[in-house]
């Protein structure tokens, strides 16, 4: 017999949750996801062996599609069957949501979890690479001074404006599969650790940071006028202390290989780059 995919319902919640925390607390708590279609794989015995659903991301002239496809240890065998018995369900769903006057990709990390002839087969080419960058925190952290006119402090983002305010801005300078809504921000900040370091020039939102319990220090920004002002090194030395004062030993980021400024201020922070990551997409 062949595996079987099932559409997610509130009877699977239990087995779902055991098998990826992630997909069952997105499904469940991320209003994005109310929509959506989680596909559930199951083999002869019908024990749960993976499940399938997509991230919604945006670029300026197209719509992203990211594959999410966790498993367990009844797939490890099967991974080609796995990947076989989704991928129809994964354009399914694209062509649900797609906008009809953009173009859509599907872009898949890892070759499709670790198989480049499967990808390759069904037309996967290379689309954007990125480098998990690392840091130890056994290493000085850096002296750095606050720029003239500008406030750097925790930012808990109390109101709905707030929320919106601070989503639109960040969305500014990160397009493509790291794209967030407000509902993606909201759900994280209900969890177990979201701290955010803001920058404000008065009032004004000027750069951010946001930092995890898993030693993440990610999506900073800085609007244009205040770069090349030492304001980025701050955010991020801001970040250090935070995660310094948490008892962690080390920080790491994704950076996207395209953006040379970045990778550059990275380095002079401290990063180095161990991990190359490339992202393969196809359009639908």
């Amino acid at each position: 017999m062949a595996l079987q995919v099932r559409p997610y319902c509130d009877e699977l919640e239990d087995i779902v949750k055991e098998l990826s925390h992630k997909a069952w607390i997105l499904f469940k708590y991320n209003q994005d996801f109310g929509h959506q279609i989680m596909s559930c794989v199951f083999n002869e015995d019908d024990q749960l062996v993976g499940v399938g659903y997509l991230r919604h991301g945006i670029a300026d002239d197209h719509d992203i599609f990211e594959i999410e496809m966790p498993t367990n240890e009844f797939a490890s065998n099967r991974m080609n069957e796995v990947r076989e018995a989704l991928f129809p369900y994964f354009i399914k769903t694209c062509h649900k949501l797609r906008k009809l006057n953009k173009k859509t990709k599907l872009v898949a990390w890892n070759d499709f979890w670790g198989d480049r002839t499967f990808c390759e087969r069904i037309g996967f080419s290379p689309y954007q690479t990125y480098y998990i960058a690392k840091r130890s925190l056994d290493k000085p952290l850096p002296e750095v001074s606050a720029p003239a006119g500008v406030q750097v402090m925790f930012n808990p983002m109390e109101s709905k404006e707030e929320r919106v305010k601070y989503t639109k801005l960040e969305n500014q300078f990160y397009q493509g599969v790291v794209y967030r809504s407000v509902n993606m921000l909201e759900w994280m900040m209900g969890g177990p650790e979201l701290h955010t370091v803001s920058a404000f020039d008065g009032d004004e939102l000027v750069g951010s940071v946001m930092c995890w319990q898993t030693g993440a220090v990610e999506r900073l920004f800085v609007i244009p006028r205040w770069r090349n002002k030492g304001l980025g090194k701050l955010l991020i030395s801001k970040a250090f202390e935070y995660h310094t004062k948490n008892g962690r030993y080390e920080v790491d980021t994704i950076v996207n290989e395209q953006n040379k400024e970045a990778m550059l201020l990275l380095e002079k922070m401290g990063y180095f780059f161990p991990v190359r990551l490339e992202l393969k997409s196809v359009d639908i």
